[in-house]
């Protein structure tokens, strides 16, 4: 079966643009970190449809604007304020994301109780993880077991249900039993026994009554997530599918080389039905060290599937097809008509046996022939780098399809997503022909009844969340960048965000960002339109570059970081030993790994890990940015890797935790 062939009959799709590009690509990931702010400061960045920026967003009012739909019945007066708190932790699992999730167990005391403080008596707390299988290619099998604990899966394929196992901190070999106040849907439910809980309506059975048990259970089930789940993280995906797709698919299945959705998954519609209430305060929390690297397997007619497999079907030399030429040629001072946004820009896969074949599609590097790339250049760790520019399309998802889900009241089911070619449509007004979930007053709880035209409920775009603790240094969101002690701001303004983003990232417009916020394999050495460069090269000391080290030699195997944190605290004030048995394939130190030329390594001891990382983490950024005032923003890199006593707020996560306190309680009923 040969993907050039297939593909050569959806050449029309080319004059469909693709313009937004996915980002990311590792198998292995950072570092979770500090500093929340409010993703204040100016709209989103141009090209992000759907999104409400940050000056009054879309909101609930209005709708998406479906005559006759769901949006344009009557529904119960909005409501602006809240006594319930739906809280959605999505934990990235991949490889080396252990390290964050022991800081994030730590802060877990200081968001449910602060939560109970601002006096929150009802509350289910709940955790998906990034692990959303293959997809329809070969990777993340989901009957793999864990390398360290082959007793234990490895959890490939967490589906987007709520996950409930238990673990110890630091541990990735202990998986123990649901925790003690988890119901049958697998969420905690916080319902004390007190006047204002009178005659209100309790969660599923059991319900959690008092403060230590909610905050030992929750810990138990966050150091329960591992580090072993598959390495194209679905990390906004994976809320998405929870929580806003109408009809998730049960199942995906290929006739040749087209996958369809298959069936509808009952489970993940009981626990939506159970967790997610229509007048609640939602909050969604990404924990992850990188961009979102997850294919849309209906794109590209249907073969967007193709690219969560290891060898690429039908190519010559086992990867994708190259851009045309005028993919790579991006002048970065005029990147919206040049490189992945020039017109003629498209895969060589659909220029097979056109008469200029030969000019648009040169032969890559040494192995690259007829159309594909050089192996080098087609590494499975970074398949979802800058597709645009390097495959001349685009396999995954726009950010603005999760803008959208969590600001606007209508979405499309799976049958108006996409166009006869497989281009992402589910953004646009006129496909949205279902009631958000998010904004229904009542929920399916299985697939036998009506999935998409559900009754309007009363929650507003405002009563709904997003924070992500990802990829980013604290010093862009520091008051003062040059103090180590100095608090995060309150909101992000125009500038903070172009240093973060740059101009309009998703269409390689680059212009004014800092350079460790840029994704690259390439050391960021050389002054371009960036803010500045690192005048760190590969071989400088380890210690040259304050936030990230410096750069690395990748190989094209990886990208470069966007920031480092010391997790020798964390490891008995040693560090982490890659030669134990119980970090195996989730040591970032370890012999022959992706990281163990890097600054995360002991000069002495090379396998001992003593630095974690994170990558740039641009879709979350981009998300958060064009949410306005419902998206906040943190550093996966503490400011302060160490308590230093009296609720030190600049430790670990702390400053996550205060910012998101601090904007829940503007929708809280007092």
């Amino acid at each position: 079966m040969r993907l050039a062939p297939a593909l050569a009959f959806a050449a029309p799709l080319l004059a469909v643009a693709l313009l937004t590009v996915g980002c990311g690509g590792k198998t292995n990931h950072g570092s979770p970190s500090d500093g929340g702010v409010t993703a204040e400061g100016g709209g989103g960045p141009p090209g992000v449809d759907g999104g409400p920026g940050a000056e009054g967003g879309t909101g609930s009012e209005g709708g998406a604007g479906n005559e006759g739909g769901p949006a344009s019945e009557a529904g119960p007066i909005p409501t602006a304020s809240a006594n319930k708190v739906d809280l959605l932790f999505m934990l990235d699992n991949s490889a080396s994301m252990g390290d964050k999730q022991v800081l994030l167990a730590a802060a877990v005391p200081d968001v449910l109780q602060g939560l109970v403080s601002l006096q929150v008596h009802d509350m289910h707390v709940g955790i998906v993880t990034s692990s959303l299988g293959g997809r329809g290619g070969d990777q993340c099998n989901p009957s793999a077991t864990n390398p360290a604990s082959p007793s234990l899966n490895a959890h490939n394929d967490d589906r987007g249900e709520l996950i409930d196992r238990s673990g110890v901190a630091g541990d990735p070999t202990v998986e123990t039993v649901p925790a003690a106040g988890e119901n049958a849907s697998h969420f905690l439910g916080w319902f004390p026994s007190d006047a204002a809980n009178s005659g209100a309506t309790p969660p599923p059975a059991p319900v959690v009554t008092d403060e230590a048990t909610l905050v030992g259970d929750f810990t138990g089930m966050v150091e329960g997530v591992h580090e072993h789940g598959c390495g194209f993280e679905a990390q906004n995906e994976a809320w998405y599918r929870f929580l806003v797709q109408p009809d998730p698919f049960d199942t995906i299945t290929k006739n040749g080389t087209q996958a369809a959705f298959t069936g509808v998954d009952a489970t993940i519609l009981q626990q939506r039905h159970d967790f997610l209430r229509p007048d609640s305060l939602l909050i969604v929390v990404v924990l992850t060290d990188e961009s979102e690297a997850v294919a849309d397997p209906l794109s590209i007619s249907g073969q967007g599937w193709a690219f969560e497999n290891e060898q690429f079907p039908g190519s010559t030399n086992g990867s994708a097809p190259e851009g045309s030429i005028e993919c790579k040629n991006l002048d970065p001072n005029n990147p919206l008509t040049t490189g992945p946004n020039d017109p003629n820009c498209t895969s060589c896969a659909f220029l097979q046996g056109a008469p200029n074949f030969a000019t648009e599609c040169p032969n890559d590097g040494t192995n690259g022939t007829n159309g594909y790339l050089d192996p080098i250049d087609d590494q499975l760790n970074v398949r979802f780098f800058h597709q645009k520019e390097r495959f001349g399309l685009l396999a995954g998802y726009p950010t603005s399809r999760y803008v959208r889900g969590l600001s606007k009241t209508t979405v499309p089911d799976s049958q108006h997503e996409h166009d006869g070619n497989g281009n992402y449509i589910g953004d646009q007004d006129a496909q949205a022909n279902c009631t958000n979930p998010i904004f229904a007053a009542s929920l399916p709880a299985n697939g036998t009844g009506e999935l998409c035209n559900l009754p309007p409920g009363p929650r507003t775009s405002g009563l709904v969340l997003y924070e992500a603790i990802a990829g980013v240094p604290h010093q862009l969101l520091q008051q003062d960048p040059t103090n180590p002690d100095s608090p995060q701001k309150t909101a992000l303004t125009d500038a903070d965000w172009k240093l973060i983003l740059g101009t309009d990232p998703e269409n390689y417009d680059f212009r004014g960002a800092d350079f460790h916020m840029i994704e690259d394999w390439n050391p960021r050495t050389t002054q371009g339109v960036y803010a500045n460069a690192s005048q760190c090269p590969p071989g400088s000391p380890n210690d040259c570059d304050p936030i990230n080290g410096r750069e690395c030699a990748t190989n094209e195997g990886d990208l470069q970081f966007a920031c480092i944190f010391d997790i020798r605290s964390l490891y008995g004030g040693v560090g982490k030993d890659c030669t134990q048995a119980k970090f195996l394939g989730a040591c970032d130190c370890a012999s022959g790994a992706l990281g163990s030329t890097t600054p995360l390594c002991d000069t002495t001891t090379p396998t001992l890990q003593i630095y974690a990382k994170a990558y740039p983490s641009v879709r979350e950024m981009i998300i958060a940015h064009a949410l306005g005032e419902q998206g906040l923003v943190s550093s996966l890199c503490p400011i302060h890797v160490t308590d230093t006593g009296g609720g030190d707020p600049l430790y670990g996560y702390r400053p996550a935790v205060l910012s998101l306190l601090a904007r829940a309680g503007k929708s809280l009923t007092q």
